[in-house]
């Protein structure tokens, strides 16, 4: 890892000598500790966490295509399942303010393809077992170790996912830490079992009843899921100001907000997705966050679009009247496009951010 220096940092061997500093306390420690003590802060802070995507010949680096790419400064890894659902999630621990973050992975959503394993032994821990996995019609077997302590400031579970690809059953065996090796039968795709030493037998367990890992809310989006949303004030097409009241518009049912701009590539070509879905029977307003300088440009791709659902202005007020907005999003911050979905009572029920589904 390389370390960067601070601009301005003397380091030199003996007692610290910086004015106003106690030299007691840290007469053994190395200069640089010293002076990361002094200022408060150490020097691989601005180093971004890196994430690389395995493809089986080579690891591609996709930091800048993922969440995981955060200045951050990353201390604690745990690479576990957190939500049972067949392939491994990331825990990283911040050392900045301890700002964690909960990575879910949505690579294969409820895919089948994999065994999930968890290690026991009568007498101990069997930390340092090899667990060895042929997928159906493989050739050579897949290994993992269970080492728990094997990273940095953290400790993995004692259990061990494997991806199975295509196949759908595996054939499962363990050398454990003194040398025995022990076949544990083949076990179907989607299975999670518990190995225990000298049984010979798999013993499969259900999937946790543990809530799915839930997308975080947006930043700018004040509101919390279930919290009631304020009326609004828009404008329309023609200059004139109309009040939404979101508990009169759900009386028949769920109704989607979908705010976008003219300039956001995403939120344009979003528009033959709402368009179907409106078609479907979902009720959709389009609520524009464009400039008045821009709302011809606006009104011209919505035609262009063949939208027919309702659209919307976001009023920009000067005169200090009441919108409703500004309780409720901060447009600043707010990514677009984001859909706004709104239940029976006004209630924010659902939030969704980014391109349309392919």
């Amino acid at each position: 890892m390389a370390t960067t220096l601070l601009e301005g940092a003397e380091f030199a061997p003996g007692i610290d000598e910086h004015p106003g500093h106690d030299q007691a306390p840290d007469r053994d420690l190395h200069p640089w500790a010293r002076e990361m003590y002094r200022r408060g802060f150490n020097f691989n802070g601005g180093e971004r966490n890196k994430l690389f995507l395995g493809t089986g010949s080579e690891l591609v680096d996709v930091s800048d295509f993922s969440e995981a790419n955060s200045p951050l400064d990353g201390r604690g890894l745990v690479a576990a399942d957190f939500d049972d659902d067949g392939d491994v999630d990331l825990f990283v621990h911040n050392i900045q303010r301890e700002r964690h973050h909960l990575f879910r992975n949505e690579v294969n959503p409820g895919a089948g393809g994999f065994v999930s394993l968890s290690l026991f032994s009568e007498a101990r821990e069997p930390i340092g077992a090899t667990v060895y996995v042929t997928p159906e019609g493989a050739g050579a077997p897949t290994a993992q170790v269970l080492s728990r302590g094997s990273g940095y400031a953290s400790c993995q579970p004692n259990s061990l996912v494997f991806g199975l690809g295509e196949a759908k059953s595996a054939r499962v065996s363990v050398r454990w830490p003194y040398g025995a090796v022990e076949d544990f039968g083949v076990l179907a795709g989607g299975s999670r079992a518990r190995l225990m030493e000298g049984s010979g037998k798999a013993e499969l367990r259900p999937r946790a009843r543990c809530a799915s890992l839930a997308d975080p809310l947006p930043p700018g989006l004040k509101l919390a899921l279930g919290a009631r949303v304020p009326v609004l004030l828009f404008e329309g097409s023609d200059g004139g100001r109309h009040r939404l009241d979101p508990e009169a518009i759900t009386k028949d049912g769920p109704v989607t907000i979908e705010v976008w701009a003219s300039y956001c590539r995403p939120c344009v070509e979003k528009f033959p997705e709402l368009i179907r879905r409106h078609g479907e029977g979902e009720r959709i307003i389009a609520l524009s966050v464009d400039m008045p300088s821009e709302r011809a440009r606006a009104e011209r791709l919505l035609l262009g679009a063949g939208v027919s659902f309702p659209n919307f202005f976001l009023v920009m007020d000067d005169e200090g009247n009441e919108t409703g907005f500004d309780t409720m999003i901060d447009l600043m911050r707010l990514p677009i496009p984001t859909e706004l979905t709104l239940h029976p009572g006004g209630i924010l029920g659902g939030v969704r951010t980014g391109r349309a589904e392919r």
